[in-house]
This record gives C-alpha cells, structure tokens and sequence, in this order.
C-alpha cells in the first residue's frame, strides 16, 4: 500500500511539471486554471461598462437624486466591492468594455481605467468585445492585442494555429479550467470555456445596422476544440466516461434568447427585446449537437436579466453593470455569478464537476445577491423523446 501511495505521488509530480510546461497559459506566466481545495472555481461575469472618461463622464438612466455625483467611477466602485464580497477565481468583461460612439478618444487610456479593478485585484480576468467597443481609436484586432498584453490577463487575439481555421474575428480563444492539487484529476480541464467574438455589424449588402452573428470558421473552430478535450478527458491516465462542462461567453445573444417572454420560463425579468442578429447561423444547434455546453452567457441588452433553458442548454444574461450605458432608473446594476463545483469520489477525493450554480449581485445598498439557481447538475439526466410504444405505430 505504502509502495502504491509512493508510486502514485511520482505520477502525480511528473504530471504537474508537463502541465506547467506545456499549458498554453503557462506560456503567459500563469499557472493553468485550477479549481480551489474547497473545489470550487467562480467566475464573475461583468457586461456593458460602456466605461468612457472616468469621472468626466455622467451616468444614464439613474434616478434624479443619484444624478449629480454618478460617473463611471461608479461602475469601478461596484466593481471593487464585487470582487472584494465575491473573490472569483476568474472575471470575464463581455463587451462594450469602453463607452465608443466616438466619444472615448483615447482607447488605451479608457481600457485601463475600466479594466484596473481587476488588475489590481490580482485575479487573472479575460476580455472579448461587444458592438461598440471599436467604435474609438482602435480597430477590434488592436484592441484586442492590446488587451492580451494587459497585466494579469489571460485575454488571446485568437486561438494558437487560428491560421488553420481562417478563423473570423479577435478574442476566440478556449481556457480550460484544471482538477485541484491532491485530485487524480488536477491534469485535466474539468470546465471547458469558450469565449467568442460576435462581431459587431454585418458587413453584406441588404444588411443596415444589423447585429454581427458566429460564423462558420468561428463553429468549427469550436466543434474541433470541443472534441479534442473530449478526447483529452477521456484518455489515460484516470479516463472519464463523460465530457466535461463546457460554458460559452458571447456578448451579443443568438436569436434563440429572443424565444423567453413569459415569468415562468426564466429566473430574472426580460424588460426589452433580445437584440440579436438577423440570421441564425447555427451556432445553438452546433452547441446542442456537442452536449457539452450548459450555459451561454451574454450581455448587449443591459435591462435584462434572466436565466431560460432551452434544450439542455442554459441561455444567461448578465445585466448591464455600467453607468454610463443606458439602464432603467431605480433598477440597480449589476453582475452575474457562476460557479462550479466538484463531486468527491467514494475514495474522498475530488472527482469531476458535480454542479454549476448562479447568481446575481447588485449594486444597491445591500449589495443584494438574487436568484440563486441550480442550471445544470451531473445526476441530472434529460428525458429521451424518441421513445415510442409499438401500438402507437401507425400501420400503411
């Protein structure tokens, strides 16, 4: 018994030393992603800062007492706060990061003020771009080179060998998050992440001022990740029998949002239309036919807020976390939660994912945190809808 524990701690050295030295994130000098010893990993999610000049610029949609004081420096303030009461393990910006509309003349400058709660946290964040953050001194590509070279983030231009796919956009790029230390699965990505650029506005004729959508290279960008970690999970040594959970971070939302109107369908409130492109590219089905995936998260319209399930798949959205973006007054700003946790096996040790919970925090006096919700668990199983009896079976 003592000879296995030895043989098994070699193992267990030998694997984290290759981890180290070939993880593409170590390549940034981070350690990969790890879920904590308690095995949990958290991401707080913050969309639409709409951040501009700092304290120069005035909030919107706030009521007439909050009005004479509120600036973006608000927008950091709830960002500290937030940071501070929840201590994520990752925060994720999904777009409209800065204010654009030609306002913001200083592209950089603007990034550094909105981005600077949480590098000064010292948390590694990741960034990619909504509709307007372009709309400055930067192109998308720039801004997004930029940002990949900002301290403490873990933000890629586009995924390593994105040559291969001719893949479209800037800030597609996968992190995978690893088993804690003293689990049989700390080389392994037990939560597989996805962030996508949507684009801004489609550039074909017939289209005027409509949303972006996921293209194709985009798609099979991500079906080819998708089944390489698939592979990569279920290999030796400790093969699982599964595919890891996967969450997508998207800032404009696929039309499928737009399918949720009634209260009893979601968890949160829709309090305007889903503002989504004009062609459905796919990329939901795409996702449905992997059945990875549990969660799309995104942003763009700031006054929803609300969490719906559509065939397996949760469909998220953050709420605008920005003052200086448009909002409703007297309904706080805020952010979203999610946060995975691990199963112990019957031998006490972390296994796999076991849960992904959510929630949301705002920024009012209490800093409320709100409708908590289980969106996806690993002892849960769907129904099968292609079972039939034979008497039912009509006969030609």
């Amino acid at each position: 018994m003592e000879k296995t524990l030895v043989l098994f701690s070699v193992l267990c050295v030998s694997l984290i030393c290759l981890s180290l030295s070939f993880s593409p994130v170590s390549a940034y000098g981070w350690r990969p992603l790890r879920f904590n010893l308690d095995g949990r990993f958290k991401i707080l999610q913050v969309s639409d800062m709409h951040y501009g000049n700092g304290k120069e610029s005035q909030c919107s949609d706030v009521t007439t007492a909050e009005r004479p004081y509120c600036s973006d420096l608000n927008t950091t303030a709830f960002l500290q706060r937030t940071i501070a009461s929840e201590k994520p393990d990752l925060i994720v910006f999904s777009g409209d990061n800065v204010n654009g509309l030609c306002e913001t003349t200083d592209a950089a400058k603007t990034m550094n003020m909105a981005f600077a709660p949480a590098i000064e946290s010292g948390i590694p964040w990741v960034a990619i771009l909504g509709n307007h953050d372009q709309e400055s001194d930067m192109t998308r590509e720039t801004m997004m080179k930029y940002i990949s070279k900002m301290p403490n983030t873990l933000s890629q231009v586009n995924p390593p060998g994105a040559w291969l796919y001719k893949i479209d956009g800037f800030g597609n790029y996968n992190l995978q998050v690893e088993g804690p230390f003293g689990s049989p699965l700390f080389f392994k990505s037990l939560l597989n992440l996805y962030l996508i650029d949507g684009g801004d506005y489609v550039k074909l004729d017939g289209f005027v001022y409509k949303y972006d959508w996921v293209k194709s290279s985009q798609q099979s960008w991500y079906e080819h990740t998708s089944k390489w970690l698939e592979m990569e999970y279920k290999r030796w040594p400790f093969p699982q029998n599964s595919t890891a959970p996967g969450l997508v971070y998207l800032h404009i939302p696929m039309p499928e949002f737009s399918g949720f109107s009634k209260p009893t369908e979601m968890t949160g409130v829709r309090q305007e239309s889903t503002c989504s492109p004009p062609v459905n590219s796919g990329f939901f089905t795409k996702l449905v036919e992997r059945g990875e995936v549990k969660g799309v998260f995104s942003g763009h319209d700031h006054i929803n807020d609300f969490c719906s399930q559509l065939n397996g798949i949760n469909l998220c959205y953050a709420g605008g976390a920005g003052y200086h973006g448009y909002g409703k007054a007297g309904w706080a700003r805020r952010v979203r939660v999610v946060e995975a946790q691990l199963e112990k096996t019957k031998y006490g040790r972390w296994g796999a994912v076991d849960t992904i919970r959510t929630w949301k925090r705002l920024d009012d006096k209490n800093h409320s945190l709100i409708d908590t919700q289980l969106l996806w668990s690993k002892n849960t199983t769907a129904e099968s809808n292609f079972t039939f009896t034979c008497s039912l079976i009509k006969q030609h």
